[in-house]
């Protein structure tokens, strides 16, 4: 629910029902005044305000809206950080947040019929500055009303300031039409930090939507041919099948690249047609080496995490495609090319899954992957979740310093902690020196709102530490010694008190 509403909120609103059940009709409803009054909610109450950072700048931030009987949904401000929200009479529990950089404030209000409530002003206090370090968040997989996601694209760019990110690659299903207007069209403020306002930057893409896998093109709003994209009823039937179609994987690669894309193997794992390695061998290096990056954290599904259950199936996907990432890096002993990872949201409603019906299904300590799946779909399917941390330096927020960036590996991707470690100075995508049996010292500097479980420090796919952690920070010099050969690697994973927060690094890789 947003200030902008849907078609499909609307009639929500209406007592009509919300498509796919995240919500009741009788849930609130966040609408304007004239909103109201169209939707015939002769007995509501109107909630005013703003949000602000504490410089008292009005910044757009979330609201988790949730009434006495657990009904819920997420709601946001506008993008300056106004709100309306239209209550039926009753007593209600709203929740402000902005990501996890951010300390969350709740306010509890008794609605009443007919009136109109202003609430003191909610100031946000941040708790962390990721931008400050070079570090910049952003989404690289959503989508709008342009082709199967339920918003449109201004909507789409408030839920991304809203929750803490300064970039995101629009990826609409085989269209760019919705490109022009979400990288140049308005200026959304995420931050402001020594008087200086730091706006969300929209950056153009298209997910290459086939028969035979999805692929993202970041930095391009590149569309193929049908032909290109379907099988023809010969080749569908066809005994040779299987080889047309890595030729055709390879061709939607070569034009992505062509057209100087970061080329991006998306949710390899999904079922049906959706992910390539459904296509391709996992050893078939020639195909994989002409995709720069690989999709390994879709948020639809759980966190790649591996700790509670290392089953490979379609809801444990990320997992299977954390493997299959981890062969492609020791590929590169033989020559092989590098994959960066990224993670992204696939978000195509930014209201997110919190629901009465969603929320009922979380648990704190899930006992199978069922419930796993659960949790993280009711707590964390929105915008951000998870986010592609990426580093930019001193250098400035655009498009074409992004991808050099998430091409080169120089990031991570979480739905919480922030990781920040190096070797010698080297972050993760860059290379470092080692001899034979040097011992390395890996520079953790991790952080967490909401707590931290355990750094794990994975040496060519294999864990090789379990470091504890307790409170929000992990802040320690790790020693790594083993016998070095060129193209080994370390990548660190991070466990959270919150078994839906976890962060995976990109490889820092031994020269």
């Amino acid at each position: 629910m947003k200030l902008m509403q849907t078609r499909r909120e609307f009639l929500k609103m209406a007592g009509k029902g919300l498509a796919g059940g995240l919500a009741v009709a009788a849930a609130p409803v966040l609408v304007t005044g004239a909103q109201a009054a169209a939707a015939n909610m002769a007995t509501a109450g109107i909630v005013r305000g703003k949000v602000t950072d504490t410089n008292s700048c009005m910044m757009p931030a979330v609201i988790l809206v949730e009434a006495a009987d657990g009904t819920a949904y997420r709601a946001f401000t506008n993008a300056m950080g106004g709100y309306a929200i239209s209550l039926e009479p009753g007593e209600y529990t709203l929740t402000f947040s902005k990501g996890h950089e951010y300390e969350m404030v709740t306010r509890t209000i008794e609605v009443e019929s007919l009136k109109t409530y202003y609430l003191q002003d909610v100031r946000l206090q941040p708790l962390y500055d990721s931008y400050a370090k070079g570090w910049i968040a952003g989404d690289c997989h959503q989508h709008t009303f342009y082709s199967d996601g339920v918003d449109p694209v201004e909507d789409v760019m408030i839920g991304n300031a809203a929750n803490g990110l300064y970039f995101g690659f629009l990826t609409d299903h085989n269209t760019s039409r919705g490109v022009p207007e979400y990288n140049g069209a308005c200026m959304f403020p995420v931050r402001t930090e020594t008087d200086q306002v730091r706006y969300f930057k929209g950056m153009d893409g298209v997910e290459v939507t086939s028969e035979f896998g999805h692929y993202n093109a970041l930095g391009s709003g590149l569309t193929l041919e049908t032909y290109d994209l379907k099988f023809t009823e010969a080749e569908r039937n066809s005994p040779e099948k299987m080889q047309i179609v890595r030729e055709k994987i390879k061709y939607i690669a070569d034009c992505i690249t062509r057209v100087g894309s970061v080329a991006q193997m998306n949710h390899p794992y999904s079922t049906t047609t959706m992910g390539m390695a459904n296509w391709i061998d996992a050893n078939d290096y020639e195909v994989f080496d002409m995709y720069d990056t690989m999709e390994l954290w879709n948020g639809y599904f759980c966190p790649p995490d591996g700790a509670l259950f290392d089953t490979q199936n379609s809801m444990n996907q990320n997992y299977s495609a954390k493997l299959l990432w981890y062969g492609l890096l020791n590929a590169m002993k033989d020559g092989h090319a590098f994959h960066a990872i990224t993670g992204g949201t696939d978000n195509h409603d930014v209201s997110g899954a919190a629901s009465a019906k969603a929320r009922a299904k979380i648990v704190e300590n899930p006992a199978d992957l069922q419930s796993y799946y659960d949790t993280w779909v009711a707590s964390a399917k929105y915008n951000g979740m998870p986010a592609t941390y990426t580093y930019f330096g001193d250098k400035e927020l655009t498009m074409e310093n992004a991808m050099a960036a998430v091409k080169a590996g120089h990031s991570f991707v979480t739905s919480g902690p922030i990781a920040l470690c190096d070797i010698k100075g080297k972050i993760y995508g860059e290379k470092v020196e080692a001899a034979a049996g040097e011992e390395l010292t890996l520079n953790c500097d991790i952080w967490n709102r909401d707590g931290l479980k355990e750094v794990r420090i994975v040496v060519n796919g294999e864990i090789v530490q379990k470091i504890p952690c307790t409170g929000d920070t992990f802040k320690e010099a790790v020693s790594l010694k083993r016998d070095w050969t060129a193209c080994d690697w370390v990548v660190v994973e991070v466990l959270c008190e919150n078994c839906c927060q976890y962060a995976i690094t990109n490889p820092i890789i031994i020269a």
